[in-house]
């Protein structure tokens, strides 16, 4: 439990015999964020060399994002806009405190002042700050009780039930749930949400193409796999008519035809064939026909089976596995007695559409219902968001969606901000490039375990490729598999949201520096480190001395930066920035470790800045869904390598 509280920080500032006091500035959270520690004295030092308003200092102040380039950094003209840079870096300078009990003197960098840590302060306020928070380290919620009061929905994954898993699917996934513990270490209360595709006319396909393709016996054997099977060859089957469908439109714009004229001619295509069939099979499902909806049920309840076996081997949970399916038929209803009530939505040719260009859109339609009546997506999505604001009132509904969807987000938001503008503003898209190579891996009709069976199966080159970290880490089955899953991950998260997905198997087995395995290398190393040594923060003169060597105290400067890091990721929703982070701390660790010569000799203060290091690395993996292969069971140690 964490018993450096306000009055215990300020007694070991004064036990540092630190001068300078610690305003209470709004932003500052002194007992969340060390750093901030030294950005208020700064910020009420500036204020009376410049002439500010010590508030105005504290915010302009910056984290580098490198300790190279200093701790903190303050551009010049945040804190007087009017200042000749150059001149104002001179006097402040000048007028520096030579013996500032917190800061070296400041180096100027062009428009930047650039602020260094006194390093014999460094240890002896970090290592009992880290090692008092510990697994709370970098969680933003101690002193903000109205952001650990707020409410969260996060809705990802959300694959369709007839069809494969897809790259998008997996992406979506991975970060949705690192966006949800990103929320819960702020103190959010969040609900994970996946929203199945299980819905609409691609399940009244399936079951049009179970009627020609599918089979008992192979049901039975493979349930998921079978109707994967007859799901492509009904697809398949069903090309030539929508081909036919496309023909007629792209020929209709070319020549300009009558609108009325080409939805007769579409209208006779589709009351014929799988077209047919398949909005005949879609109405009977939404008026509850028993054969249909039996059917439904089966085909949901195999497909969601298996997804939840791959999200446990991945480490994630869902709160709530919703789907299009459940969405009442009166809260769409509602929608559209809105919509009609405010003028949004129009009839045309049979169907009900909005004219998203009256909503301040480009151009576009955006469909209700269709020329048969049935919903759309996006009818039920919009009552979708009604029915969650009354369930769970949420502060926030986050959908991490592939932005080959954005259109469809576009048009619902706008929807929304017309019917209700202060839900729409609760609302928010967090979208990725959808562009992905794991189909072209996995092939067609891979189930999604298939995805981790591949990661795990590439996990038996690992030991070939650094035998010392790979014996280091345990080359067991159980181990293995961890590893696979913390490969993975990191891949997937270390990937910037505007970047395509690689899905690159052959790059997993990889001991490279920030990789999964690296990561699960290091904590290995330090937890192996530690054994057998007691760690304790009271330290005596000459342990802390001793870190403030060099490599040591860098160490400590970039576990210093962690809660700014994952403050900086809270407001970007990049978890790239965690990777890149926790590989500085790897790299940092191992100068230190290459420092020693012969066999290392674990003193009290150097077994508290691994067990500091130690805290940090295992807060960012589990921010980042990974689970320690040094915390898996060992007893199978010896088990030989799958494969």
């Amino acid at each position: 439990m964490s018993t450096l509280n306000t009055s215990g920080l300020a007694q070991l500032l004064e036990g540092l015999s630190v001068i300078e006091s610690t305003p209470p500035f709004s932003d500052a959270h002194v007992l969340v964020n060390p750093l901030d520690v030294w950005r208020s004295a700064l910020a009420d030092l500036l204020a009376r060399l410049v002439g500010c308003e010590s508030s105005d200092a504290f915010k302009a102040i910056q984290w580098p994002n490198n300790i190279f380039n200093g701790d903190l950094s303050v551009p010049l003209p945040k804190v007087s806009p009017r200042c000749k840079p150059a001149e104002l870096s001179s006097k402040l300078i000048n007028e520096f405190p030579k013996d500032h009990s917190l800061f070296d003197p400041p180096l100027p960098d062009g428009v930047h002042l650039r602020f260094f840590l006194k390093l014999d302060i460094v240890p002896r306020l970090l290592i009992p700050y880290v090692l008092d928070r510990e697994h709370t380290y970098g969680m933003g919620s101690e002193l903000d009780t109205v952001e650990s009061s707020k409410k969260l929905v996060v809705e990802s994954s959300s694959p369709n039930i007839t069809n494969e898993f897809q790259g998008k699917h997996l992406r979506s996934t991975v970060t949705g749930a690192f966006v949800a513990r990103l929320y819960e270490n702020k103190g959010w209360e969040v609900t994970r949400m996946t929203y199945l595709g299980d819905w609409g006319k691609p399940i009244a396909l399936l079951y049009v193409g179970w009627g020609k393709f599918g089979s008992e016996e192979a049901y039975q054997a493979d349930p998921v796999g079978h109707l994967l099977d007859v799901y492509h060859k009904i697809e398949e089957a069903f090309q030539p008519e929508q081909a036919a469908t496309r023909e007629i439109r792209d020929k209709a714009v070319k020549e300009n035809r009558d609108e009325a004229e080409v939805q007769l001619e579409m209208e006779a295509l589709e009351n014929q064939g799988i077209f047919a069939e398949r909005n005949d099979a879609f109405k009977k499902l939404e008026d509850g026909d028993e054969t249909l909806v039996a059917f439904w049920k089966r085909v949901r309840e195999a497909v969601i089976d298996d997804y939840q076996k791959f999200y446990d081997r991945l480490g994630i949970r869902f709160d709530d596995y919703s789907g299009e399916s459940e969405v009442k038929a009166e809260t769409m209803a509602e929608v559209e007695q809105v919509l009609k009530d405010k003028g949004l939505s129009e009839e045309s040719a049979g169907a009900w559409m909005v004219d998203m260009t009256k909503l301040g859109a480009r151009a576009g339609h955006a469909i209700i219902r269709d020329r048969g009546g049935s919903s759309t997506y996006l009818l039920r999505d919009l009552a979708a968001v009604l029915e969650r604001s009354r369930k769970y009132s949420f502060d926030k509904m986050i959908y991490v969606v592939a932005s080959d969807n954005s259109v469809h987000f576009t048009q619902m938001f706008k929807i929304l901000e017309a019917m209700d503008p202060e839900l729409e503003k609760k609302l928010q898209h967090v979208k990725f490039n959808d562009a992905s190579k794991m189909a072209a891996t996995l092939g067609k009709g891979y189930k999604p375990e298939a995805i981790l069976d591949k990661c795990e199966e590439a996990m038996s080159s690992l030991p070939d490729v650094d035998a010392d970290k790979a014996a280091a880490v345990g080359k067991s089955d159980i181990i293995l598999k961890g590893l696979g899953t913390s490969a993975l991950l990191v891949q997937e998260l270390s990937t910037r949201s505007a970047s395509a997905h690689a899905f690159d198997t052959k790059a997993l087995p990889s001991f490279k520096l920030g990789s999964g395995p690296d990561l699960q290398y290091w904590y290995t190393k330090l937890v192996t480190l530690l054994t057998d040594h007691a760690v304790t923060t009271a330290l005596s003169d000459e342990d802390f001395e001793a870190l403030t060597e060099d490599d040591r105290a860098n160490l400590l400067r970039v576990l210093a930066q962690y809660p700014e890091v994952v403050n900086a990721t809270f407001h970007s929703l990049e978890p790239s920035g965690i990777v890149t982070y926790l590989a500085s701390v790897t790299e940092q660790l191992s100068d230190c470790l290459d420092e020693e010569e012969g066999e290392m000799i674990v003193t009290p203060g150097f077994a508290a800045l691994l067990e500091a290091t130690r805290i940090v690395l295992r807060n960012g993996m589990k921010l980042l869904g990974m689970v320690p292969v040094s915390d898996l069971p060992q007893e199978r140690a010896d088990t030989p390598v799958a494969g």
